[in-house]
């Protein structure tokens, strides 16, 4: 059971309680905020971690997934495009789904933190449950690790070889303006 978190490839996870314990948890979690705000509405996918919804840039609250560019090695050791994997399976997971997000926080990139639900579904646990992301253990995020100890225990996904630790990559800059902005269809 042991980690890199320097940046090096890792092949072990981190053992925590029950995905369903965790999808749970982390709404319930979210629902205790005094002001927390609701966006909600059909989302675009930038990344395996980040959407647009209603508007606003909003990454999926306590997970990390590989960045667009970041190349992966799976079980045989061939490299595979691990973010750009990621970002297609949450977009075919969500397909034209109304997705409500109940934001918990903004970080330092200008992100809406959110623990976002299709239907009844937690998307953070969906991913990591898939091993498309790592659990984010930061700051007190750690509600995931739970749904990633699943991906880890199958090998799936990013479990299933090598790969960089993502919750340390470094991530695009998304002001309240650019935010706005990038969620306009044609705006560029």
């Amino acid at each position: 059971m042991g980690s890199k978190r320097d940046g090096s490839m890792r092949r072990t996870g981190w053992f925590g309680v029950s995905a369903a314990a965790v999808a749970g948890l982390a709404f319930a979690t979210a629902g205790t905020a005094a002001a927390s705000e609701i966006v909600s509405g059909k989302a675009r996918v930038l990344n395996g971690d980040t959407l647009v919804v209603g508007g606003r840039v909003v990454g999926l609250y306590g997970v990390a997934a590989p960045g667009l560019k970041q190349t992966c090695l799976n079980a045989k050791g061939q490299g595979y495009a691990c973010g750009t994997t990621a970002a297609k399976a949450l977009a075919a997971h969500l397909r034209e789904a109304t997705v409500s997000c109940r934001i918990r926080e903004t970080d330092s990139y200008g992100r809406a933190l959110a623990v976002c639900l299709r239907d009844k579904d937690d998307l953070s646990a969906w991913m990591a449950e898939r091993g498309f992301v790592m659990a984010d253990r930061r700051r007190g995020q750690a509600a995931y690790v739970g749904a990633e100890t699943l991906a880890w225990g199958k090998r799936l996904g990013l479990w299933a070889g090598s790969f960089e630790d993502p919750t340390n990559r470094p991530r695009t800059a998304y002001n309240r303006a650019n935010a706005v902005a990038e969620a306009q269809p044609g705006a560029h």
